[in-house]
């Protein structure tokens, strides 16, 4: 075989260079480095909208660098082998890396009776409450961290659960990615992907359904729901210990007062409340409004008007309890005396309405700019 000349090294070279770039941009994109860099979240939809296209194009450069390599004889074995390797673990980084990290539990889901899950959590942990036609269903934050997902049918309605937001629907949920300190779930049968904090569908014109959840402790979930059954997360797989070992430190900062976002990616200029104050947040449509727990506490029934519509706000003290209601039964404007934080009042029942519960101001605000504040 005769000696490559410097024109076929250089080409070799460049096509060598492409190919690692291509790989490694992929990589860093799709997966938290990219977010740590601040990298454009139109830029992760096309990747995931086109990604065939470019795990096409990655293979192409490796395969023809291989061919290179064959015709030429400029790398060793080892090497080309090692680069290989090297792009192969790139494309499944960009690609398959998160969801056989984060499994999502959309189907499948464990579920144990307030019995077995007091034996595993802790009366200050925090959990949200599922309620549908008298079925109840409490989803620990802990043991969402690792699948982010849950789903299950509570009350003959197919409903799945994620850190803030609720929907049902065919479907079958997987984590992509976080942007903008927020998750991004796909739907793996129509390829769908939707923006947790807004349910916003990035392809289509979807319908996505929310049901109202509450957020309080375990000690006052078992006293209140006693005939609920709880997730849990078994944290079985040894790369479970591994993720929420990488979790505890950037979570201790992304609650701690001293420290900004953990990804770069907030627009933080937004100062009527501290960035990690924890919000009950209200999508009305064209309008939000997010809830501090001093105005909660200063106001534990709080009637008030948003585009027209009536509601109540309802704090309940002892349990740490926000809910929002629709402020009329019957189509009537709703009078009472008295009022729980089911919404049950002496004159008949309020029909709750979702919110986001305890979620940051600083992500609350980027997503929702205009949002009106009750603080």
């Amino acid at each position: 075989m005769k000696e490559a000349t410097s024109t076929q090294k250089l080409v070799f070279i460049v096509v060598a260079v492409v190919t690692a770039a291509f790989s490694i941009f992929s990589a860093v994109l799709m997966t938290e480095p990219g977010q740590s860099l601040n990298l454009p979240r139109s830029w992760v939809v096309t990747y995931f909208q086109y990604r065939w296209f470019f795990i096409g194009i990655n293979i192409c450069l490796l395969a023809y660098l291989w061919y290179l390599h064959i015709s030429l004889a400029i790398w060793s074995k080892f090497w080309m082998s090692l680069a290989s390797v090297g792009v192969i673990i790139c494309i499944i980084a960009a690609n398959f890396l998160l969801t056989a990290f984060f499994p999502s539990y959309q189907y499948g889901a464990d579920y144990v009776s307030i019995t077995e899950a007091d034996k595993i959590l802790n009366d200050s942990d925090v959990i949200y409450a599922v309620e549908i036609n008298g079925e109840v269903r409490g989803y620990p934050r802990g043991h969402l961290e690792v699948p982010h997902i849950a789903g299950d049918n509570i009350g003959g309605t197919d409903v799945v659960m994620t850190f803030c937001a609720l929907s049902n629907g065919q479907s079958d949920l997987g984590i992509l990615i976080q942007t903008h300190n927020n998750l991004v779930m796909v739907d793996r049968n129509s390829g769908e992907l939707i923006q947790q904090i807004t349910r916003a569908p990035e392809f289509s014109e979807a319908n996505i359904v929310s049901h109202p959840n509450t957020m309080t402790t375990w000690k006052s979930f078992k006293e209140l729901y006693p005939q609920a059954t709880v997730f849990i997360y078994e944290f079985n797989r040894v790369v479970d210990s591994l993720l929420l070992a990488l979790f505890e430190g950037p979570m201790e900062k992304q609650f701690s007062n001293e420290h900004g976002a953990i990804f770069p990616t907030l627009t933080m200029d937004d100062n009527r409340l501290p960035p990690k104050e924890q919000v009950w947040g209200f999508d009305f449509g064209n309008t939000q409004a997010a809830f501090t727990r001093a105005f909660a506490q200063k106001n534990p029934v709080y009637r008030f008007e948003l585009e027209g519509q009536p509601l109540v706000l309802v704090y309940d003290e002892e349990h740490d309890i926000a809910n929002l209601f629709e402020g009329v039964i019957d189509e009537k404007l709703a009078d009472f005396e008295s009022i729980d934080f089911k919404g049950t009042t002496e004159n008949g029942q309020l029909n709750q309405l979702p919110m986001h519960n305890g979620v940051f101001w600083m992500v609350w605000s980027h997503w929702y700019p205009s949002t009106q504040v009750f603080n």
